[in-house]
């Protein structure tokens, strides 16, 4: 009987036992100092901040924050897809070539829903692609592809993942609807703002994160497909029995939630104007109606061409009329979307009000074909600049291109803003410009007030050098401000309405040739006790007013309000006084003498006040009595 075996099986053993105990040593030597929980693993302190969470499989994933880490910048996509109106599925490849701006073994991006089969990473000095363990954070919507050696900082890679989905059944996304004709028919289409770009391809899908596309689109050869940009001549391939592969010219540097891809049966007219070709497409029953479109986009293109003195950049710009669209419209560049009734024009059977809705929606995604598409905002909090430039430029289109529509125009923006002043005058309200992190509160900046409570006329001097100075870029809040050099501090101004929920209650008492003014916040429907501390908020309130001593369309006086309270002296005495000429502030007025005289005044002569006047003294008096 051999003796030493069990020595040696002993000596195994005790070596086996002695590395697991040193790896798990040395294991709890390098990682971090933290705490696990389900989650993942978490700062040893009160706050118990996340470091790294958990990954699909288990494994910890390397970024913790929603916002992607700043290592690596996109600087091109390659992007080839084939979705099937059929089984209702999409395949897809995507190419992004990357570069390295901090030393990092991992590419961070966004991806949602996406079944990732394949996933390398190549150095630009052209080595053999390496397959990469990639891991998944669903709850963040984010991918880690951890690279097997550091990637080294000033040299560009190629991240080429392939990968399959469902077209989505909501109105997000890449997306499937179904319509009538003489048969039922499928329509795909594509609404990726804010964040659905990662469910139609792995992406860095943040405004900031800028890049150019070359797309391709396979197809049945029965249908059509549309993109941001041109297709390239003669460049429709055949790929199997039926199906044909269209090719785009490669885009101008733009974020990922702009790009856009359709397949359906489409129609189209078209007309060129200053080197670009204007198309408004639809399903074929409905092409007959596409007629006033066409001109409205041409007629508004060539009038924000001259007032911007920047010539739109792309050499064609697409409308399309969606079956099923669930929002008004979205100014992807170079292919806008639109819901059918915000788009088609029936002669026969619209009506003034149907045309001045398509004159307005038109209007206002053309402007954001300049704020928001050439120059975009850099982070969600600041979406005003996309959306409160294109709301004024709407209105003033609409103005100085379609004044029969003025009447109509008019009392629609002043809907807008009473709306917008109701949510706003609400303690769930939210600042126009404030820190939004999570998805929840990135769906919430788009309502009435990143649209509408900053569209102050004192923007039009400085619209042409900040699209100068920043385009196919992105900017921010402050980007704007340092334009304006004059004696007024605009930021300072500007800073009170942007950072500020809310708006403020102008209270003025007239005596004699004085005039008292004081402001405070105007809170809708709460009690005194129910006040934030927000409620002793100061704005700088640009204030004007008329009187009887002058008509009102020439004679409007202004006052800058940044105290608490003022004084106001006339030259002389005055019969009355309304202050917020025309509704161009964002306040509300009590006169605690002067509505009894203002009310007989227009029971005397209505006409003594503009109509914008007369709405908003109704609207103040009713916001004051709830």
């Amino acid at each position: 009987m051999n003796q030493e075996a069990p020595v040696s099986w002993t000596l195994v053993v005790c070596t086996v036992v002695f590395v697991i105990a040193f790896s798990l040593i040395i294991m709890i030597y390098l990682l971090p100092k933290c705490t696990f929980t389900k989650e993942g693993c978490h700062k040893k302190n009160h706050t118990m901040e996340l470091i790294y969470p958990l990954a699909t499989n288990g494994k910890l994933f390397p970024w913790a924050k929603i916002r992607l880490p700043p290592d690596v910048v996109p600087l091109h996509y390659d992007l080839v897809l084939q979705p099937n109106l059929t089984t209702l599925k999409f395949a897809g490849s995507v190419k992004i070539v990357v570069n390295i701006l901090h030393v990092t073994q991992k590419i961070v991006l966004h991806s949602s829903g996406l079944n990732i089969t394949k996933a390398t990473i190549t150095s630009a000095q052209g080595h053999q692609a390496k397959a990469v363990e990639f891991l998944e954070y669903p709850l963040h919507d984010q991918i880690a592809l951890m690279a097997p050696e550091a990637l080294l900082v000033g040299q560009n890679y190629t991240v080429n993942m392939e990968y399959s989905s469902n077209l989505s059944d909501t109105y997000y996304g890449f997306y499937k609807i179904s319509y009538k004709d003489e048969n039922s028919q499928w329509f795909a289409a594509t609404q990726f703002e804010p964040l659905a770009a990662r469910s139609a391809f792995p992406c860095f899908d943040e405004p900031a994160f800028k890049a150019t596309f070359l797309i391709k689109i396979k197809r049945d050869e029965k249908l059509s497909t549309l993109s941001n940009m041109p297709k390239v001549f003669k460049a429709t391939t055949p790929v199997t029995n039926g199906i044909v592969q269209d090719e785009f010219f490669v885009s101008l540097k733009m974020s990922t939630y702009l790009v856009a891809f359709v397949v359906a049966d489409l129609k189209n007219v078209s007309r060129e104007t200053n080197g670009t070709l204007v198309s408004v497409y639809a399903t074929p029953q409905h092409l007959n109606q596409v007629g006033y479109a066409l001109d409205t986009a041409v007629k508004i293109l060539e009038f924000y061409q001259k007032y911007f003195v920047m010539k739109y950049p792309l050499e064609k710009l697409d409308l399309i009329a969606i079956p099923d669209f669930q929002s008004g419209a979205m100014e992807n560049w170079g292919l806008i979307t639109f819901r059918e009734t915000a788009l088609l024009f029936d002669n026969n059977t619209s009506s003034v009000r149907d045309k001045k809705l398509i004159t307005a929606v038109i209007a206002h995604e053309l402007a954001h074909q300049w704020f928001g598409n050439l120059v975009t905002m850099e982070w969600w909090n600041d979406l005003w600049l996309n959306e409160g430039f294109a709301t004024f430029m709407e209105y003033f289109a609409l103005e100085e291109v379609f004044p029969e529509l003025r009447s109509v125009s008019n009392f629609y923006f002043l809907n807008l803003i009473f709306k917008a002043m109701m949510k706003d005058s609400l303690n769930s309200s939210h600042p126009v410009s404030s820190a939004v992190q999570s998805s929840e509160q990135i769906e919430e900046m788009f309502d009435a007030l990143s649209y509408i409570k900053v569209t102050v006329k004192i923007f039009r001097n400085i619209w042409k050098v900040y699209l100068h100075n920043h385009n196919y870029g992105t900017a921010q809040s402050d980007d704007l401000w340092t334009i304006t050099n004059g004696t007024l501090d605009v930021k300072k101004m500007m800073k009170t309405w942007i950072v500020h929920k809310g708006f403020p209650l102008v209270t003025v008492v007239r005596k004699g040739k004085i005039i008292s003014v004081q402001q405070e916040k105007f809170l809708y429907r709460v009690e005194p006790e129910n006040w934030t501390s927000d409620a002793s908020y100061l704005w700088h309130i640009p204030l004007t007013y008329i009187t009887n001593r002058c008509n009102f369309t020439h004679c409007t006086n202004s006052y800058l309000l940044d105290q608490k309270s003022a004084v106001i002296e006339l030259p002389e005495e005055v019969e009355w006084v309304k202050f917020n000429v025309d509704m161009n502030g964002y306040y509300i007025v009590h006169y605690t003498e002067d509505w009894k005289t203002l009310i007989d005044l227009l029971k005397k002569n209505h006409t003594a006040l503009s109509p914008k006047d007369r709405a908003n003294l109704i609207n103040n008096i009713f916001n004051l009595a709830q």
